[in-house]
């Protein structure tokens, strides 16, 4: 009783009052910014490859599919560190500052002539002899993607589990507020492809790279801004452990077992328990051996 006494008192202690709507501007803001930044940054990317490194279409292609490929990929690992470890707020706060980085890193290639290949004239493209990049302007490049692919890695697996942790789904009022957070969601993730395909790609194709870069970049600074500003309203889910976990667990215990020999039929053996009045089941008496066998 006393042991279920103490388990009961600890679970009041730490039980918190959903934030609901009060922190779903910071978290709702968070992601608009954030994936506006992401996908107008990224959303142009094979021109820029194409006429400001001078990278042809081949050698383009493979670094945008291994950057996708590594990128689709690091929300596995995101997803089982904020499970496992230190929880959905803490990975997506983690996670921004290095998709800011790569950010930077972009915008700092595309300003600074030593980090990317000199102009290309048109008589040049003709004739084939543009200067392609040199061997630390594409590891800049690489860097960035690479900051890039760890902070959404970070973010995307976590955006929308935080989210829901806001509101309590044993209640009406919780019910209706992640049906209305799902909506609101999906609905700015609409509204950012339009601005990101049009507005975005249109400023850096016509007007400069640098600024169709630098636009993005500040609005990453204000996702980060917006989602440490409702820290006081968030709720705090601590981590209870990731399935890969218990995947992983069970493969290393069967790998470890793969040479046991099974019982014959007639061989299986095992044993009940008779507790005593007492209660005490640490009495080796008490464990009777019965053979199973048929």
């Amino acid at each position: 009783m006393h042991e279920d006494d103490a388990v009961l008192s600890n679970s009041k202690t730490t039980k918190r009052k959903p934030g609901g709507w009060k922190s779903m501007p910071f978290i709702l803001g968070n992601e608009t910014f954030e994936r506006l930044a992401t996908i107008g940054l990224l959303a142009n990317f094979m021109i820029f490859l194409l006429t400001q490194f001078h990278m042809d279409q081949a050698s383009a292609a493979n670094v945008l599919n291994i950057w996708y490929g590594v990128t689709n990929f690091a929300p596995l690992l995101g997803a089982f560190i904020s499970d496992a470890y230190v929880g959905k707020f803490r990975t997506i706060a983690f996670a921004s500052f290095p998709s800011l980085l790569g950010m930077t890193t972009l915008t700092l290639i595309a300003w600074l002539p030593q980090l990317h290949p000199p102009p290309c004239t048109a008589h040049q493209q003709q004739l084939d002899q543009c200067k392609g990049p040199t061997t630390s302007q594409m590891g800049f490049l690489i860097m960035a993607l690479g900051f890039l692919s760890i902070g959404t890695g970070g973010i995307r697996p976590c955006s929308i589990p935080f989210g829901v942790d806001q509101f309590d789904p044993t209640t009406d009022d919780g019910r209706k507020g992640i049906n209305s957070f799902f909506n609101w969601y999906y609905t700015t993730f609409t509204v950012v492809l339009i601005i990101a395909l049009t507005v975005v790609v249109y400023v850096q194709d016509s007007v400069s790279w640098v600024l169709g870069f630098g636009m993005p970049t500040m609005l990453m600074v204000c996702s980060i801004v917006l989602f440490f500003s409702g820290m006081k309203f968030y709720v705090y889910v601590k981590p209870e452990g990731s399935v890969f976990s218990g995947i992983a667990q069970a493969l290393v215990a069967a790998y470890k077992k793969r040479r046991l020999k099974l019982p014959a039929d007639g061989e299986l053996e095992g044993c009940f328990l008779r507790p005593s009045i007492e209660g005490d089941h640490s009495d080796k008496a008490a464990l009777s051996p019965i053979n199973s066998g048929f």
